[in-house]
């Protein structure tokens, strides 16, 4: 396995520079007089987010430096690669998602794949763990009429399972038990992804060409934003995020993360090294292992497979939250699965990265109540303190300013540099102004999402469990109404530090404090106007995306007329011959004998008076269905009561 010591030591070595200088300099502000207690775990407090925020400026400056100088990784393969024989099933589990976005992006990966000269070596799997009945329906129409439309028998596939334990990691292994010996590779979507062909096929080619390589993660642009919000988000997505990652992959190297979707796996070590165990005790620490992505790869590690990282790689998109509200339901799933890691850093095998990579996700989250204690504390600590020397104090100001903003200078002076990327965000002029303004929004929300993380941690600390939802979508715009409910205490919680502030240092304090205070106090007016679609925000926040849109994003996320229509009929499952075969072929042999004593009120009133719960039991019952279909063709259509009736009338016209 290839290893840098090297740049480990460069990486690191910067962040314990900048850690101690911050740290020294806090030190030396708090110490005039000697130690309290209070002034104790303020300087732990401030040490464990400052070694944090090192981390984090660090990636951007390293990944300047190797971006200007060309030390690009040497691991990562060159162009004229052999393109094999690896067959790749492309994966795209789904749970009750919106079945038109998610059959458009589907359209679009496949066309895109079947351009390519290797298209012949993908197939596609549809995963579905939907448990609305509505969503199974529309998730198999929708197949049943794209396969028979497009002539993709034996490339597109869908399977759904009437239990889904373990969510999505048991669904992609359930995949890997039933069909994974068929295929060398797999690749993993989410509900919102779209890769082009190109990409697929280079992540294969690479693939092929590193046997020792278990897993290539690429880098998903966001895409697709609307609303004020989810356009910042992808701006400085797209903007900084190559620094970052050139960083990331700089110190990671043969030791990477896996994030969940858009990578490409290597299915036989997968299926071997990463069986997913429980975690000992009770939720939400222990159970089932929520973000399961990061301990996959580092099974993988601690097996000698490589993990790596493909940042330079386009053509891999994903959608991101359009509003304050859905990125905070999104977090608090993945504050609780992060938490898990904390039980996973003293487990043994693991390698040294895998749990940076653990600490790092915890840190993501633990430290906004960190930052919230920092305030709390030092209010009244400072206001205590004489500053006879002020040097110290204003030279950690700069510091902390410095590793705050010049990152994203960074990002911007890069794009200055490459005449090619910058016409790409609309010239220089519109891409320095979208950074300035992004960090002025960036700044607001912070303290909300600071908020936000602290009240899921210590829900998480109080034992307090979330659900596994389908991702909201949409850019619909947050209802005040909905907006004052959900952030409210955030408002009060603002009052009450401005008090704190003004009561115990004055105006300085309160001053200090505004920048956390201002986010807190309008964080309803906020939540509420980020989530709309403002015109200006497009033009300003423009992406390469946007200036030079991919077909295959196009096609993705705008609805075409000409689709049919996916439906969620059950009458037209049960008459349909063709559906109804499907159906009962896709549930195999593991059935109920079903209840025939519902037989004469179906046929009677129709299954429009079924529960969720009855209507899910009636399409997991494969006897049941065919009975119904058997008895429905049987029948003269006098004897069918009126919904049937219109029914096969539908179909018999179709036939006709």
């Amino acid at each position: 396995m290839t290893r840098s010591p090297l740049k480990a030591a460069l990486f690191f070595g910067l962040v314990l520079a900048l850690f101690l200088t911050g740290a020294g300099l806090f030190g030396e502000v708090l110490s005039r007089d000697g130690w309290t207690p209070a002034e104790l775990l303020l300087f732990g407090v401030f040490a464990a987010l400052f070694l944090y925020l090192a981390f984090g400026f660090s990636h951007a400056a390293v990944g300047a430096w190797i971006r200007w100088t060309g030390w690009r990784n040497p691991d990562a393969p060159g162009e004229a690669l052999g393109p094999g024989n690896g067959r790749v099933a492309i994966l795209m589990p789904v749970y009750n998602e919106p079945v038109g976005r998610v059959f458009r992006g589907l359209r679009s990966i496949l066309r895109s794949v079947m351009e390519e000269t290797d298209g012949v070596h993908f197939d596609l799997h549809i995963l579905s763990d939907s448990n609305r009945s509505s969503a199974w329906l529309a998730e198999e129409r929708a197949w049943l009429d794209w396969v028979s439309r497009e002539n993709l028998q034996g490339r597109v596939f869908y399977r759904h399972r009437s239990r889904n334990h373990g969510k999505k990691a048991g669904n992609v292994a359930d995949f890997c038990r039933e069909r994974g010996g068929d295929y060398e590779f797999m690749v993993v979507l989410d509900a919102d992804s779209v890769m082009t062909g190109a990409t697929l096929c280079e992540l294969r080619r690479r693939m092929l060409a590193e046997p020792n390589v278990a897993l290539i993660q690429t880098m998903p642009r966001l895409v697709g934003a609307e609303s004020l919000y989810g356009r910042l988000q992808q701006f400085s997505n797209r903007l900084y995020g190559p620094l970052f990652m050139d960083g990331l992959g700089f110190w990671q190297q043969g030791g990477g993360n896996f994030w969940g979707h858009n990578a490409i796996i290597r299915t036989e070590p997968f299926v071997r090294e990463c069986a997913l165990p429980e975690l000992p005790g009770r939720q939400p620490f222990g159970g089932p292992i929520l973000s399961h992505d990061f301990v996959e790869a580092g099974l993988l590690v601690s097996a000698g497979w490589e993990v790596r990282l493909a940042p330079e790689l386009e053509g891999s998109y994903e959608e991101g939250p359009q509003s304050l509200i859905d990125a905070a339901a999104r977090d608090r799933r993945w504050c609780q699965g992060n938490l898990q890691h904390s039980i996973l850093l003293g487990v043994r095998g693991f390698r040294w990265r895998t749990k940076l990579h653990f600490l790092n996700g915890i840190l993501g989250y633990v430290s906004s109540p960190l930052w919230l204690m920092l305030v709390v504390l030092g209010i009244p600590v400072m206001a205590q303190n004489e500053v006879t020397d002020a040097a110290p104090a204003w030279k950690l100001l700069g510091l902390t300013a410095l590793l705050l903003f010049l990152p994203k200078m960074l990002c911007v002076l890069d794009l200055a540099f490459d005449p090619a990327r910058r016409r790409t965000f609309g010239g220089l002029g519109r891409a320095a102004l979208g950074a300035f303004l992004e960090t002025l929004g960036s700044a607001l929300i912070a303290p909300i999402n600071m908020a936000f993380h602290t009240r899921f941690v210590l829900w998480n600390l109080l034992g307090k469990t979330v659900g596994w939802d389908a991702q909201h979508r949409g850019a619909e715009g947050t209802p005040w109404r909905l907006a004052l409910r959900t952030h409210a205490w955030q408002v009060a919680l603002g009052l009450g530090l401005a008090v704190l502030a003004w009561r115990v240092g004055g105006v300085p304090a309160t001053v200090l404090a505004s920048p956390i205070l201002l986010g807190l106090m309008t964080s309803v007016a906020i939540s509420v106007f980020s989530s709309r679609a403002w015109p200006s925000a497009r033009r300003l926040f423009l992406t390469p995306e946007e200036i030079s849109p991919p077909r295959e994003v196009v096609a993705a996320l705008a609805a075409d007329s000409s689709e049919v229509a996916a439906t969620d009929d059950l009458e037209t499952l049960l008459a349909d011959p063709v559906w109804n075969a499907t159906h009962l072929a896709l549930l195999g042999d593991a059935a109920d004998p079903g209840n025939v004593a519902m037989d004469p009120y179906l046929l009677g009133a129709g299954p429009a008076g079924l529960s969720e719960p009855e209507r899910m039991s009636l399409l997991s019952d494969r006897h049941a269905i065919g009975r119904l279909h058997l008895e429905l063709w049987n029948r003269w259509p006098d004897q069918l009561a009126a919904p049937w009736r219109e029914v096969m009338d539908q179909l018999v016209r179709k036939a006709g």
